[in-house]
């Protein structure tokens, strides 16, 4: 199992490429769609947010109150093809991204490796609260991961990382 302080590392590295992989895109540029199909940036930053207050809320922790319409980015949520009335702003996203990002970083400030290994419901079965984060992480990376192909749509084809 992963360790409190290897975890706060990892989930802010994600977090500074998230930063890195948006500077300077506009709402344009993040509903670009890729082909011949897939989900556009848009959908996968309101889909990392979703994951991070899953993440939050796994280990006891409340989702800030000003966020709102994330049900229209959550697992198996049909993919953003343009501007909607539910399709949230960049900014919004980005953010919510940052301060739930925070919010997960605190509360792990005020966890053990003892709360880590506490076991909790995984699905149909049990397994330690780390386990279970690391889990929900490992699926964050993957989003996190579209996150350069996604740049480059919108004709951003600098070296990030």
């Amino acid at each position: 199992m992963i360790p409190i302080a290897d975890f706060k590392k990892i989930l802010a590295f994600q977090q500074g490429i998230i930063e890195e992989q948006t500077d300077g895109l506009t709402q344009a540029d993040t509903l670009i769609q890729p082909q011949p199909g897939g989900n556009c940036m848009n959908w996968v930053l309101g889909h990392l947010l979703d994951n991070l207050v899953i993440i939050l809320e796994s280990m006891g922790g409340t989702a800030p109150t000003n966020l709102q319409g994330l049900k229209r980015y959550e697992r198996g949520s049909e993919p953003v093809k343009g501007q909607a009335d539910d399709v949230l702003d960049i900014a919004y996203l980005l953010e919510g991204l940052k301060t739930v990002h925070q919010a997960v970083q605190e509360k792990l400030d005020l966890m053990t490796e003892a709360d880590f290994s506490r076991e909790v419901p995984h699905w149909d079965e049990a397994a330690p609260l780390g386990w279970r984060v690391f889990f929900l992480q490992f699926h964050h990376t993957y989003h996190v991961g579209q996150l350069e192909l996604l740049r480059n749509l919108a004709g951003r084809t600098e070296k990030i990382i």
